[in-house]
């Protein structure tokens, strides 16, 4: 309805952020991306849909703590040239549903060396190989953690996706090495054969969305 309202005007400086805060901002899962791109497939002034399809690719990979801007795709100090049409951000809009891709591997899998994408499908191949759990295994894990590092899974599980200082905060923790520590409590106690549980992502700490419901189940049982 904005779009509509304001067509072309969008383009100025000004309303800009008003578009960010009431549309962009607001995208919350696969669908919304779904939608949206293929509400600005039906817009027939190309400046207008360029631009709005720019903001939305932006979106997408904000997701992924990457930076995009003007065609080019950034992470870290490494930077790569992307031409993306709508139809194929369809495509990488399927990705969302992934747990094992962070930003580097969706970056690398993006990159046009091919030694890089290679090392991304090794690394994908090699964690499908690995045994979902089972309830009672779930149950067996989750019991046998320390009060401190179990309060920390019960975080993670409850926000899905959450930055280290705000662990830091909300468990009262010294420093980034506290958090760390953590991170390798459940991965240590975790049998090597199953898939993990959370991810490190960047500053984020994000947890496997396939147990997310289970998890949380377990702990607060």
């Amino acid at each position: 309805m904005l779009v509509e309202f304001m067509g072309t005007n969008l383009l100025k400086k000004d309303n800009q952020e008003k578009l960010e805060e009431l549309i962009f901002s607001r995208i919350e899962n696969k669908d919304d991306f779904y939608y949206i791109n293929q509400y600005l497939k039906s817009i027939e002034n190309y400046s207008l849909r360029k631009f709005l399809f720019s903001k939305l690719i932006k979106s997408y990979f904000d997701r992924f703590n990457l930076v995009y801007e003007s065609n080019v795709l950034q992470y870290g100090e490494d930077k790569i040239k992307l031409d993306i049409d709508s139809d194929t951000f369809d495509s990488l809009i399927e990705l969302l549903d992934e747990v094992e891709i962070d930003a580097q591997t969706l970056f690398y899998f993006l990159s046009d060396n091919l030694i890089k994408r290679i090392s991304v499908l090794k690394s994908l191949l090699k964690d499908r190989s690995k045994k979902q759990w089972r309830d009672e295994e779930l149950v067996s894990f989750i019991n046998n953690l320390t009060p401190l590092t179990k309060d920390f899974l019960r975080l993670i599980t409850e926000k899905g996706k959450i930055k280290t200082e705000a662990i830091i905060n909300d468990l009262q923790l010294k420093s980034k090495k506290s958090v760390s520590a953590l991170v390798s409590a459940v991965a240590r106690n975790a049998p090597n054969d199953k898939e993990k549980l959370i991810f490190k992502e960047e500053d984020y700490i994000k947890v496997n969305e396939k147990y997310r419901d289970k998890i949380y189940r377990i702990i607060n049982n």
